[in-house]
């Protein structure tokens, strides 16, 4: 007998939403810790930028291949 989808333990995200997570976690902190001068804020704004630029890129495949199948 199968458990009912209720009763289940949700799943755990996925690895890429976890190093995006990370990232952007990482750059807010970086920008509160640090001076907001030099190299070190344009990496924290790297950061941030390269991972909510990745999750609008997996949303809009994942869009295009749902909308096709």
């Amino acid at each position: 007998m199968r458990t009912p989808r209720a009763l289940r333990a949700p799943a755990a995200p996925p690895w890429q939403f976890l190093v995006r997570a990370v990232a952007v976690i990482t750059g807010l902190a970086l920008l509160l810790i640090v001076d907001v001068h030099g190299a070190v804020f344009y990496v924290a704004w790297s950061l941030i930028v390269l991972a909510l630029a990745s999750e609008a890129t997996a949303t809009l495949v994942y869009w295009r291949r749902s909308r096709r199948g």
